[in-house]
């Protein structure tokens, strides 16, 4: 006999193509999805934490974050997976948007922040702007996470020595770090590279040990991804023990206040509101980019979907509610969801758990955390950095494409020499211009036959056959208002620099719009050939395109024809080739 089911919930499909399907909820998934909430929660706590450190905040804030918004995401998330709460690239983030106000404001304006985002992103779910996250590009993503992550390290390196330092780039920080120098706490510094030392040697070798001693692959993965917990607690209680605060002057969290968040609307004046606006959409594009990509990459191995719209939704909540709950913009972890699916969660109650046993903590559990030296969260912080940075995916984007190289180049500069809240931005306008640009001055090449067959190439590429009455200009970009003008001008060139010229065939293969600016110049490209004697033609052209230029009286005026195809194009208008005088030998790859 089966074990008897629980309890009957309905598991929506990630996609509205998919009807519903009925899932039973046994007693067999409870208790996975029960070990997963709690290895999850292991690692949530040191590092709620200590991204509240990084965000200039209470400690307890980070804790605050990781109780309410995990509730909104779980009832209305679309990944089984994504683990939301504080993250480091946000956290560093809402950093950077509250560090220039006095103190006493930031812990409002960080929740306000959290608001706007929230709001923002639901204004988004309203719009259905899920097709955002198809304008920031994976190279761009990946430098910023990458210069962010190396901005990070540097910020954590003051509580690693033990000294106070101001700025949020990396060269201020850096030259604070330069000043202070004689400043720094020798034990501070010990426990900080200690902490790191140990880490390091865990996250690398103790999962590789435990496979060597016969464990499960994954029971060994699962153990070394919680396994910073016992050294948090080790430093825990040798601080607690020595009474480090006292006896070596360390930093450490302090006193954290017991019981859930408070509920309240943040109310701050217009003018700081709306110094916070460009912050809030800027955090909102890298939360949503940054969840749905954890998210998607998670449901690709469980063969499953989200939706990118319905993550809008979720995440809008979550943030909204962070902000209401005293908190600050949250996003999905990829270490925590990874964690999640790794220890064999199957549905959002994992969600729901893990803001259980998380309040639980935050009523009964924070005063065991009051003597956590901050060198220890710093160098938690400082090793989860290391795994988001990703030198060789730049590198091979510079290797493959000059111009997404550019790109992913100045994202992660201008993270590190402006600050992170304009790195992402200056990233997605320099892609969006280069990619423009490309479709300014697109490749339009005179192309010819490969002898004895049906395919055409560019001439200046392959060996082909050409004639100089007939030219063949292939058109590489959709025609719109910004390259309509050159397409005129590299007419006009063909026909400059080809005398005989009687027909100008415009091969369209990649064409898949013309507009109202690009058809004004086709009628004046053709009444210009026309008066050169010249007839202009297309061939390979899509009926979508077609069926468009059905609507004018452009055909009416076209001086030669429209052809199905290329070849049939030069089997009617040009003559047959002398086959004796083409080489023997055509590369054709």
């Amino acid at each position: 006999m089966g074990k008897k089911p629980i309890n009957y919930i309905n598991v929506l499909s990630s996609s509205k193509s998919i009807k519903k399907r009925q899932f039973v909820y046994s007693g067999g998934v409870f208790t996975e999805d029960l070990v997963a909430a709690v290895i999850v929660t292991i690692l949530l706590v040191p590092q709620s934490l200590a991204y509240a450190l990084l965000a200039g905040l209470p400690p307890q804030v980070g804790i605050y974050v990781s109780i309410f918004p995990l509730l909104a995401y779980a009832l209305l998330g679309s990944s089984k997976y994504l683990n939301v709460g504080p993250t480091a690239v946000i956290s560093i983030m809402t950093a950077a948007s509250i560090s220039m106000l006095p103190e006493g404001e930031r812990l409002i304006s960080a929740a306000a922040l959290g608001v706007m985002t929230g709001s923002i992103l639901l204004v988004a779910w309203l719009f259905k702007a899920g097709f955002v996250m198809n304008f920031v590009s994976r190279p761009v993503v990946s430098a910023y996470i990458t210069g962010a992550a190396l901005l990070i390290i540097i910020s954590q390196i003051k509580h690693i020595f033990g000294v106070s330092i101001e700025g949020n780039t990396a060269i201020a920080m850096v030259n604070e770090l330069l000043r202070n120098m004689y400043n720094i706490n020798e034990y501070s510094m010990l426990i900080g590279l200690s902490a790191i030392f140990l880490l390091i040697i865990i996250n690398r070798y103790l999962a590789y040990s435990l496979v060597k001693l016969r464990i499960k692959s994954r029971r060994a993965k699962l153990v070394g991804r919680v396994a910073p917990i016992l050294i948090v607690a080790i430093f825990i209680i040798i601080s607690s023990f020595y009474n480090f605060k006292i006896t070596l002057n360390l930093n450490v969290v302090g006193e954290i206040p017991k019981g859930l968040p408070p509920i309240s609307f943040p109310v701050l004046p217009y003018e700081a509101l709306e110094s916070l606006l460009m912050p809030a959409v800027v955090i909102a594009v890298v939360a949503f980019v940054d969840s749905c990509s954890t998210a998607q990459e998670l449901a690709a191995r469980s063969r499953s979907r989200i939706d990118s719209n319905k993550e809008l939704l979720s995440l809008g909540a979550s943030n909204f509610v962070a902000g209401i709950s005293g908190g600050y913009p949250i996003n999905g972890s990829m270490s925590r969801s990874a964690v999640n699916f790794n220890a064999g969660g199957k549905t959002r109650v994992v969600g729901l758990l893990v803001a259980l046993m998380m309040a639980f903590t935050a009523v009964f559990l924070t005063p065991l955390l009051k003597d956590l030296p901050l060198a220890v969260l710093a160098a938690l912080i400082i090793v989860a950095c290391f795994s988001l940075m990703d030198f060789q995916s730049l590198w091979k984007t510079w290797v493959y494409s000059r111009a997404d190289g550019i790109t992913a180049l100045a994202t992660f500069s201008s993270v590190l020499m402006f600050g992170v809240q304009w790195g992402v931005l200056a990233g997605v306008i320099l892609a969006m211009a280069l990619h423009i640009n490309s479709t300014l001055l697109p490749y339009m090449p005179l192309v010819g036959r490969f002898p004895g067959t049906e395919h055409y190439r560019d001439s200046r590429r392959f060996n082909v056959e050409t004639n100089e009455i007939v030219k063949t200009l292939r058109v590489d970009e959709s025609l719109y208002y910004a390259n309509a003008r050159y397409l005129e001008d590299r007419v006009a060139q063909v026909v400059e620099n080809s005398p005989d010229l009687k027909d100008l065939i415009l091969m369209c293969t990649a064409v898949n719009r013309i507009d109202a600016s690009a058809l004004s110049s086709l009628e004046e490209i053709n009444k210009r050939l026309r008066s050169a004697e010249i007839r202009l033609n297309f061939s390979d052209m899509q009926s979508r395109v077609k069926e468009r230029l059905f609507r004018s009286n452009f055909l009416e005026k076209l001086s030669g024809q429209i052809f199905l195809s290329q070849h049939e194009a030069m089997v009617a208008l040009g003559p047959e080739p002398d086959w004796n005088d083409l080489s023997d030998h055509i590369d054709i790859h």
